[in-house]
């Protein structure tokens, strides 16, 4: 093929390309969320769909054929403080759904009233696929799900326990782990009991709180014949989910559960001068450290900032630090601290040997693609089971909130600095990145997909919509037992006739065997 045949042929297939009109959902007011999604939104643009996003963010200098729909140019998120932090599973798991729900509950209001959604329900336009923001609240699906088109659930966090329900996922708390617990794949037994239980509470909570609640405030938006949330998030043609089963996996899923964990992720930029000097003059290596931007590091508790200040003292690496409160007095010479870093690119840098980190999942994800051994200090919500599977994965120590000390920190840091953690991390990280396709690529082949049949009842779980009782085999059991327990009543029936008839005969032989000798010695007499 000559090379203007080829360039014929590219621009044939770029013409041919059907565009679709694509609509994104995406009511949170998580940042973290945002730079999820950001760029798959902008790439479906440039593939010359057509385009629009409901969200709080304005997407900068947006391609053509994109629009947005800003549902608030305030984005006031307070942030959380480490005296919310609660170390007891059984209280923080169903404090903590409930706090995620009432924040649900507060994007579906702000959602809901939004004038160009109110517009866009009366006027209906068509949309050849939905995607919609789904972790803390379906008020966005019940809307996707009014506008009459194909809807992609996108979960910007791993699968938490309310989704397993909907998916057709049968929880068994012996295999079955939960973003929210750090007992992860294999769990002695009172770990088992308690994921049992926290399962069928955060379920309630979460149909009490978030469920409930928003299917009546929908009523006055959508119609007084709005089926269930649940039923509606059931119908789902896909669901995406930001892990990848190269560290996530184990537990079986449906084909329309579709893995896009990196989808964030861009080529790394230049790391500004001053950070990158005090990289490449660390002789020892440096140590990234990064507790989120959820948690204020201010609100760090005294006592908890002197343990990790004593123990990077410690250190013969430098300490690159993400510290966003006042100015710290007195650090060792090895610590640097900045209001902001960019992540990423510094953990790109090949002089960074180890990630203190919050796990948060965009944490989790970038250190997984670069390959780096952690040290997990999870404090809310999926950061534990986020934690729970780097160490699985053999990628990382955990250490607990409550029992952050310098000698537990530095027995931690110097483990992960091993060559073989080292090596171990590399090993993973080929793993994350050996896929078929990239995951931004994956997720625009299945929206498309999506958009081409108008759905994918193929792929969605038949588990999905059966009652619980059959998904047990209750009823299979029930029945099983009741014919075994006949067929066992019938045949100890007819043992006992044949043991009678067996005895009553032998009973009659020897009464004839008697008589006859009885009259033999009649007669001889």
């Amino acid at each position: 093929m000559t090379k203007l045949a080829l360039v014929y042929y590219f621009v044939a297939q770029i013409f041919a390309a059907e565009a679709y009109r694509i609509l994104g959902i995406f009511p949170s007011l998580d940042r973290n969320n945002y730079l999820t999604y950001r760029g798959l939104f902008r790439e479906l643009a440039n593939r010359e769909h057509d385009v629009t996003l409901i969200s709080h963010f304005l997407m900068p200098d947006p391609p053509a054929g994109y629009r947005d729909v800003q549902l608030s140019d305030k984005h006031v998120y307070k942030g959380l403080s480490f005296e919310s932090v609660i170390v007891n599973e059984i209280s923080r798991v169903p404090f903590e759904t409930l706090v995620s729900t009432k924040a649900g509950n507060d994007d579906c209001k702000t959602l809901m009233n939004n004038h160009d959604v109110i517009h866009m329900i009366r006027s209906r336009p068509r949309f050849d696929v939905i995607i919609v923001e789904s972790y803390n609240s379906d008020c966005a699906i019940a809307l996707a799900a009014n506008l009459s088109a194909p809807y992609i659930g996108f979960n910007p966090q791993p699968l938490h326990p309310w989704h397993y329900n909907r998916l057709g996922i049968n929880f068994n708390s012996a295999y079955v782990p939960q973003s929210l617990l750090p007992f992860g794949k294999q769990p002695w037994f009172f770990d088992r009991v308690k994921s049992f239980i926290l399962y069928y509470v955060t379920n309630w909570v979460y149909y009490i709180g978030s469920q409930v609640t928003d299917h009546v405030y929908l009523y006055k938006y959508l119609g007084d014949d709005l089926d269930t949330l649940e039923s509606i998030a059931s119908n789902a043609s896909l669901v995406f989910v930001n892990t990848h089963k190269s560290v996530f996996g184990g537990v079986a899923r449906p084909d329309n559960v579709v893995d896009i964990g990196g989808i964030h992720i861009r080529p790394p930029k230049v790391i500004p001068t001053e950070i990158e000097r005090f990289i490449n003059e660390a002789e020892h290596g440096v140590i990234y450290v990064n507790l989120g931007s959820t948690v204020k590091d201010s609100t760090l508790p005294i006592d908890k900032l002197n343990e990790l200040v004593s123990t990077f003292r410690r250190l013969a690496l430098r300490v690159l630090w993400k510290w966003d409160g006042a100015n710290l007095e007195n650090l060792p010479r090895n610590i640097m601290t900045m209001k902001w870093l960019p992540q990423y690119d510094i953990l790109k840098h090949e002089n960074v040997k180890a990630f203190i980190s919050h796990a948060g999942i965009l944490s989790t994800i970038e250190a997984l693609d670069v390959g780096i051994p952690v040290v997990a200090i999870p404090l809310f919500g999926d950061q534990y089971g986020n934690a729970a599977a780097l160490v699985d994965a053999g990628v990382a120590n955990l250490i607990t909130y409550d029992n952050l000390r310098r000698e537990l920190l530095l027995d931690a840091i110097n483990e992960v600095l091993d060559p073989s953690w080292q090596q171990q991390a590399k090993l993973v990280s080929r793993k994350w990145h050996d896929r078929p396709m990239s995951p931004l690529e994956s997720a625009i082949y299945w929206i498309e997909y999506v958009a081409r049949y108008n759905g994918t009842p193929n792929l969605v779980a038949t588990s999905a919509g059966v009652p619980w009782y059959q998904q047990l085999q209750l009823d299979v059991l029930a029945f099983v037992g009741l014919v075994s327990y006949i067929l066992l009543y019938v045949l100890c029936k007819i043992l006992n006739v044949c043991c009678c008839c067996c005895c009553r005969n032998d009973t009659t032989t020897d009464e004839t065997v008697s008589e006859e000798r009885r009259q033999k010695i009649v007669k001889f007499e």
